[in-house]
């Protein structure tokens, strides 16, 4: 019998197959580049090692992009033939993969939930739980779902600080900092090799508006992370907020093109990371040149596909700030299309949130500044279902307040202002 690292029972008769799995886990788990191939070894070995095809799936749907949802299909096809040999709790699995494939991603939640409950130490489950409920802007499941689990976690278990990271992460976001930094710096103790926590430490310090302490939290060295898959360039996002915020802009810059964004990118959180540095530099007045263009040049290239909406919002910011207008129209109209193909999260977050949003980043584009405050005014109540952290969908107020001081109304501009700086300041009431 052969388990993972918290003691689960796995189908596979190879102790290597086993380990090479579990090393994939822990791999995944730290954001390492080499996931992905070692997985691609224990399959190799077992190739009827249910619960690895059900990670290669996973691991291709985290990619979350359309090209990739024909090979975690066939990666489902895998996990299915081989559903006989497998465990309860691997079937379990093959059915939430089942649903994430086809984009029901409230199903796909609430089967890892299922499985959380008679296997608390299930790490796939909660993570992915826990990333498919970030992206869906359920900011209360980020809390409650590692909460939940977190007492079958003894101090000696393995992965315990990954659990920690991602309440830590959830409690920044409900607004419970103190609770939220004491355990994000518990579990980088535990393993400093957890990104998702040295991240959720530095939600807390941008929230807080602790630049200095977030500078220092973030001073690592460029050669740091670089066996990291992209997430890495999200780290480096959030040291460019801080060095904003202290009035080091040109060093931002420099970080931008050194190490937050590659041009050959078109990896969702690149390009989400991306659009909205360059326009944060362009609300201070700063000159970004031409670093516009490969952005909506990758935007134009992927504009049917709606696997994140909050990736869609930047995509159009691209394309719209590049005077590329037709190509901005064609992209909202693509969303459309999808928001209608069922009634599943995502085509009801693009009608209810995101093509409000994008309309609004276009109108602002075209100089049409009533129209795009209004619209962005509409969309902001609803604007946690896109998706995403309260630090990047602070990007849509700055909008509003761009777009109201140039109204021309100072009672629409103090309206915006007064908005975000109330939000702001509960951040610094630790």
């Amino acid at each position: 019998m052969m388990i993972d690292n918290q003691g689960l029972i796995l189908s596979t008769d190879s102790e290597a197959a086993a380990k090479l799995h579990n090393q994939a886990v822990q791999q995944l788990l730290d954001y390492k580049t080499t996931a992905m191939p070692t997985l691609k070894s224990a399959l190799e070995i077992d190739p009827e090692f249910c619960m690895a095809h059900c990670l290669r799936g996973y691991m291709l749907m985290m990619y979350s992009t359309t090209r990739f949802h024909g090979p975690a299909l066939t990666a489902l096809a895998s996990a299915r033939a081989v559903e006989s040999k497998a465990t309860v709790r691997e079937r379990a699995h093959i059915v939430a993969l089942d649903y994430w494939a086809q984009g029901d991603l409230d199903r796909a939640c609430s089967s890892w939930e299922a499985i959380l409950v008679d296997y608390p130490l299930d790490i796939i489950a909660l993570r992915l739980h826990h990333f498919v409920s970030f992206w869906m802007g359920r900011s209360k499941a980020l809390i409650t779902t590692p909460a939940a689990v977190l007492p079958a976690w003894s101090k000696n278990t393995p992965n315990r600080g990954n659990v920690l990271g991602m309440l830590a992460f959830g409690l920044e976001e409900s607004g419970y900092t103190n609770q939220a930094e004491r355990y994000g710096k518990e579990a980088v103790e535990l393993n400093p090799d957890d990104l998702w926590a040295v991240h959720a430490v530095a939600h807390v310090l941008e929230t807080e508006h602790r630049f200095e302490d977030g500078l220092e939290w973030t001073r690592f060295s460029k050669e740091n992370w670089e066996d990291r898959n992209p997430f890495r360039a999200h780290l480096w996002w959030h040291r460019g907020l801080f060095l904003l915020e202290a009035g080091r802009e040109e060093e931002a810059v420099a970080l931008y093109d050194s190490v937050i964004y590659d041009t050959k990118s078109d990896f969702y959180l690149d390009i989400q990371n991306a659009a909205a540095f360059l326009a944060r530099l362009e609300f201070r007045g700063l000159h970004v040149g031409d670093r516009w263009d490969v952005l909506a040049d990758h935007a134009h290239a992927n504009q049917d596909d709606h696997t994140i909406v909050f990736t869609d919002l930047h995509c159009v910011m691209a394309l719209a700030r590049t005077g590329r207008v037709n190509d901005a129209r064609a992209y909202i109209e693509s969303m459309r299309a999808d928001s209608q193909k069922n009634d599943f999260h995502v085509a009801q977050t693009l009608h209810r949130v995101a093509i409000p949003v994008c309309e609004g980043i276009l109108a602002y584009g075209k100089g049409r500044y009533t129209q795009a405050l209004e619209l962005l005014m509409h969309a902001k109540p609803a604007l946690s279902a896109v998706g995403a952290s309260n630090a990047q969908r602070d990007l849509v107020a700055l909008y509003a307040i761009e777009a109201a001081k140039r109204t021309g109304s100072e009672e629409a501009l103090r309206y915006q202002l007064r908005e975000r700086d109330f939000v702001s300041q509960l951040g610094r009431a630790r």
